[in-house]
């Protein structure tokens, strides 16, 4: 009995140990912090997160330089 008990708590724990893999997070030099704006100004100065196109006047979202 005392074998069972020993090999059911093994099993567990193996179970366990081995889907409580902590999450992974990225370097803190791989986050992305660029800032992108349309050149037009056209929304008020609005920046977005990812490069793509002005949703009002359709113009290319440039990277802001940071100062």
């Amino acid at each position: 009995m005392n074998k069972f008990i020993l090999l059911i708590f093994l099993a567990t724990t193996t179970i366990v140990s081995c889907n409580s893999e902590t999450k992974k997070e990225k370097p803190s030099s791989e986050v992305n912090t660029d800032v992108y704006e349309c050149p037009m100004k056209c929304n008020n100065g609005q920046t977005y997160d990812k490069p793509g196109t002005c949703p009002v006047c359709g113009m290319e979202l440039e990277k802001v330089i940071k100062t």
